[in-house]
């Protein structure tokens, strides 16, 4: 960062990055899918992402390099976030809004807190965390009550419900990750170790869109190609650096806003740019969902070491 400019300067233009680009991710994989099949999309994103970051890792004279073990581990959970999750929530985003989306998605750090409690030597949640919990769990069957209704009734929404069950696979793919990154300890290079999991990613997200035909497929629009870059360059890139600089300079607890912002940006960037709706349950749920994010992520009693890996962080700062 460029010394002359004030660190809170800085810091507010860091924190604009990680709502804002992060929010609008959701819109690009939405755009993106349109275009090209969901791991084609990822695997294009993932590519890109690990040509900037190597790039940047050699120009830096940060060596890639890694043990073993360290890279089967670093792999595994590359592939658990932009492989499991990244594709699954490009392929839920083809079934339901945007704004939706971003909503179910904002359940991980709800999902990883109860993981962490159920798993020995993980951090128990407290009463104000179970509330949290309850609160989400609510929130979640408000977003899905709408597809429920229409199922039993006359006017089926399969495809709704599809989609909400994908993403919840996705949310769950993520916190599974959160959760071994957490008990692998990483001690690599931050970059470096972004570097190998976005590799893996990619590596296997080729290897699902070749043999399914995606290439032949896709549709190579304008539209298309700029989603994946955006998602690419800004939502990867750019958007961990800034979150990167943010857990160095600010309390973790306040850089942990971004699990309740984004999906309020999510939602209304899909309102004003996809004419997107919810249905009034939905809102309701959207409202109490952000509700409990933020009562789990504020319920912490210890405060935690800020880890190597900061594709953790970006999700799971429960």
């Amino acid at each position: 960062m460029p010394r002359h400019i004030p660190q809170k300067t800085l810091v507010a233009f860091a924190f604009a990055c990680v709502y804002f680009i992060w929010g609008s991710t959701y819109l690009a994989i939405h755009v993106a899918g349109l275009h090209l099949a969901p791991p084609l999309v990822g695997a294009l994103r993932t590519l890109i992402s690990t040509a900037i970051l190597a790039a940047f890792c050699m120009a830096r004279g940060i060596s890639l390099r890694m043990p073993r073990r360290t890279a089967w581990q670093l792999s595994l959970v590359g592939i658990l976030f932009m492989s499991a999750n990244n594709v699954l929530l490009i392929w839920g985003e083809t079934k339901v809004a945007s704004g939706y989306a971003s909503l179910v998605i904002a359940m991980i750090p709800i999902l990883v807190a109860l993981m962490e409690t159920a798993l020995p030597g993980g951090e128990t949640l407290n009463l104000r965390g179970w509330l949290g919990t309850l609160l989400g769990a609510a929130g979640m069957f408000a977003l899905v009550w709408p597809s429920l209704h229409r199922v039993a009734g006359t006017a089926p929404d399969r495809r709704g419900f599809a989609g909400f069950v994908i993403l919840v696979v996705a949310a769950l793919s993520f916190a599974v990750g959160s959760v071994l990154s957490r008990r692998f300890h990483f001690r690599v290079d931050t970059f470096a170790a972004t570097t190998w999991q976005l590799g893996a990613a990619s590596l296997v997200n080729f290897t699902i869109a070749i043999p399914a035909g995606n290439f032949q497929t896709a549709q190579w629009t304008s539209g298309g190609i700029l989603a994946v870059l955006y998602l690419a360059t800004f939502g990867s890139v750019v958007g961990l650096t800034a979150y990167v600089y943010l857990l160095k300079h600010v309390p973790v607890t306040k850089v942990s806003t971004y699990a309740f912002v984004n999906p309020v940006i999510a939602v209304l960037i899909g309102v004003v740019t996809l004419h997107e709706r919810l249905a009034p349950a939905e809102l309701a749920g959207m409202v109490v969902i952000l509700i409990a994010v933020a009562t789990v992520i504020l319920s912490r009693t210890k405060t935690p070491k800020v880890p190597s890996d900061p594709m953790l962080e970006v999700a799971i700062e429960e």
